[in-house]
């Protein structure tokens, strides 16, 4: 397929070369060239076109940019080619003699044919670099037989790019950001284990957008699961309307990029051993629920003197405040006490605070408690103790 895309693209653009004439075909190439080289450099002005042509979502923002400097750059060389290219046409059609005009169009057609074959192989090395870069995802994604076409078509076009040796010219411009592939790996790393959707989940940054409620209508979608359970296709998840309704929200796509844009490698390696390098120091971080048992021993090795029936009084007095209550801690700071709603698997905010570090651990303000701010202990780093209502609640990391 690679050889073929070859010889299309030099046929073609040969004959158009032919056609055109090595001046046009030398500013095309010129423009080809320079596009290619300023797209990147002129991408970061016209990104700023993007909300003007109405594209708004962040997907936008990372291959058009280029691609209108680019086209903008190849225009401004193909005008100059034109008008340069009529101005020769017109002296040696209306004032050479017809031996100068019959030889000059002979060899102009011919001198044409070479330099747009010249522009036929850069236009092959610019047409391999997208099918490169979306090979890698339709791979990804697993295709077989039963998939669409151009999915098939870019996954093996991109292994015999890898096969014939093209891909280290080709992988040498290619503009997409590494962490795009990343992200792709991190997806397909997910579809393909299904039971790591929870630890993603318990990623720091991304307990941000627990409290969205998109994502909690994914979570508690039973279709939705199913299809993730049984790895399903890619397209058939991609295409899900919820999902859609997830991946068509610009402001969300735009959330989810700030808080995880730079801490990709960190949370494939979380994913994978369910430790991160970036966030495991902060302790407090994280998602923690509270133990009823580890309550009641705290209390009665605090309260030595506790009659067996002054804590079974205790231990009933305490049961509501403990039962489905949980807290999460994220690294910008917010601290939410959430309750489980019974009979439903909601858990609601019942408190949003914050909490910071203090020399001696973590003091958290959460407003409504009693005290609002308190001195929480942190033991083995998956033990947090919260004074609230005269009691030390006993917390226990979940992951």
């Amino acid at each position: 397929m690679v050889w073929i895309i070859a010889l299309v693209c030099l046929g073609l653009v040969g004959i158009i070369g032919y056609y055109q004439g090595p001046i046009l075909g030398a500013f095309t190439f010129l423009g080809l060239v320079f596009g290619s080289v300023l797209a990147g450099l002129l991408g970061t002005l016209t990104k700023h076109l993007l909300p003007l042509l109405g594209l708004v979502h962040p997907i936008w923002g990372i291959f058009m940019p280029q691609a209108i400097a680019f086209v903008v750059v190849l225009i401004i060389f193909m005008v100059g080619g034109q008008v340069l290219h009529q101005k020769t046409a017109f002296y040696f059609k209306y004032k050479a003699k017809d031996k100068e005009r019959i030889s000059w169009e002979r060899m102009y057609s011919r001198l044409g044919f070479c330099v747009g074959l010249l522009n036929g192989a850069v236009c092959f090395i610019l047409l391999l670099i997208p099918i490169y870069a979306a090979g890698y995802f339709a791979t990804e994604a697993q295709v077989d037989e039963n998939d669409p076409q151009m999915p098939r078509f870019l996954s093996l076009t991109r292994a015999e790019i890898l096969k014939t040796g093209m891909a280290r010219v080709v992988g040498a411009y290619d503009p997409t950001p590494p962490q795009l592939y990343k992200a792709a790996d991190i997806a397909a790393l997910i579809l393909h284990n299904p039971l790591l959707e929870s630890r993603l989940c318990h990623y720091p940054p991304l307990m941000e957008l627990g409290e969205v409620p998109l994502f909690d209508v994914l979570r508690d979608d039973l279709p939705f699961q199913n299809l993730l359970q049984t790895q399903a296709k890619v397209r058939d998840i991609i295409t899900y309307p919820k999902v859609q309704a997830v991946l068509t929200n610009a402001a969300l796509v735009s959330q989810v990029s700030t808080l995880i844009a730079g801490d990709l490698d960190d949370l494939q390696g979380f994913l994978m051993t369910e430790q991160s390098a970036k966030y495991d120091p902060e302790t407090i971080l994280g998602i923690w629920t509270a133990d009823r048992a580890a309550t009641m021993m705290e209390l009665r090795q605090r309260q030595t003197g506790l009659t067996p029936l002054q804590m079974r009084d205790k231990e009933q007095d305490v049961f509501p405040i403990l039962q489905g209550l949980s807290l999460t801690a994220t690294p910008n700071g917010q601290m939410l006490l959430k309750k489980l709603t019974p009979s439903t698997p909601n858990n609601d905010v019942i408190s949003a605070g914050n909490w910071k570090q203090e020399s001696a651990g973590y003091q958290v303000t959460l407003p409504g408690l009693h005290p609002e701010t308190s001195d929480v202990k942190i033991e083995a780093g998956n033990r947090l103790l919260l004074p609230k209502d005269g009691y030390v609640l006993v917390f226990d990391k979940e992951m």
